[in-house]
């Protein structure tokens, strides 16, 4: 047993190499193509709660928030096959492992021309300028409710719409806007050249008001028991109260903050770089999204790769060395299948 745990020393110590030589022969013997790639984050939790340079705690994905856990960063191609990963230490905030899955692409791989699609939870001001900066172009899920006032009301005018038909989510209509994204960094203006594609469904606004009236029926329990309520907690129903700026601090429920968000009930939006696609390529580029929600699946259910059992740094990394090639097999072996 022994020999196989120092396997996964040797596999860390080769990660890069085994990883490139991997890509290499996905390209030539099975066609791989990175044009579109889709990166998303998740967590993977160990029975324990000691904490490590690696192993810490921070937001599970799994809601295990009393073990602590590793953050894993995954890029697939549009065809569900993985192109590698990155571990990041458990307290990571997902929008900061986009900077290194960037490099993966460009040093590793040597991809120079590719389309990153990813979640809202990656979608900040700066990670769309290292895209940008790299010659790459984005698909991001955007943040409604962050946008510029004026922006926001231009997406809800009804006038623009396109219905689709025959669709899951009910009633499905989009429009698209020419966007300036205009942000200061560094002391310096930054101007993306954006499209937002706005989207509405009815099936959405149901999940979405039935969502709202959940929240606000917990606002209200928590507004009876005040002790409970945390400046820093900005999930659930605390979402929907505000406290007075003086002291002694008074909750209330936040009237703006609901009705903002009846406003935006069955509204989506995504923010691309690529203004030559068409709403429809745009629209189905971000919705294969759910082929990277699926590998995480399948590495945690038919993989089992959690919970982890190894604890030493280097064995944490042997071990999920080892889990990626087991599923780039299992992906590579389904995908000659459907051939």
């Amino acid at each position: 047993m022994q020999h196989f745990y120092r396997s996964l020393d040797v596999l860390v110590q080769e990660k890069e190499k085994i990883e490139q030589k991997l890509f290499e022969r996905n390209i030539t013997l099975f066609n791989m193509k990175v044009d579109v790639v889709f990166y998303d984050v998740t967590t993977f939790s160990f029975e324990s709660v000691k904490r490590d340079s690696l192993r810490d705690f921070g937001y599970s994905k799994n809601g295990k928030f009393n073990e602590v856990q590793v953050v894993l960063g995954l890029l697939i191609d549009s065809e569900g096959r993985p192109i590698g990963y990155e571990l990041f230490p458990g307290n990571t905030f997902d929008g900061k492992t986009m900077i290194k899955a960037l490099e993966i692409l460009e040093k590793r791989f040597k991809i120079n021309n590719v389309i990153i699609v990813a979640d809202r939870g990656l979608n900040n001001k700066k990670n769309l300028k290292h895209i940008t900066d790299k010659g790459y172009g984005y698909i991001v899920a955007s943040r409604l409710k962050s946008l510029p006032r004026a922006v926001v009301e231009k997406a809800l005018e009804p006038e623009g719409f396109t219905p689709i038909s025959d669709t899951e989510e009910g009633d499905f209509s989009f429009k698209v806007m020419d966007h300036k994204n205009v942000f200061k960094d560094k002391g310096q203006t930054i101007e993306l050249d954006e499209s937002l594609v706005i989207t509405y469904s009815t099936k959405r606004a149901k999940k979405d008001m039935a969502e709202l009236k959940r929240f606000v029926e917990k606002a209200t329990k928590l507004l009876n028991r005040k002790g409970l309520i945390t400046s820093s907690q900005k999930r659930g129903g605390r979402k929907y109260l505000k406290a007075t700026k003086k002291a002694p601090v008074q909750w209330s429920m936040d009237t703006k903050a609901i009705e903002r968000d009846k406003r935006l009930a069955g509204y989506y939006g995504i923010q691309t770089s690529e203004k030559n696609m068409s709403p429809k390529e745009i629209l189905n580029a971000y919705h294969s999204l759910w082929k990277i929600e699926e590998s995480f699946r399948i590495m945690k259910s038919t993989l089992e790769v959690e919970p982890v059992f190894v604890w030493t740094e280097q064995r944490i990394k042997g071990h999920f060395m080892m889990c990626f090639i087991a599923f780039l097999l299992e992906r590579t072996l389904e995908f000659q299948l459907k051939r």
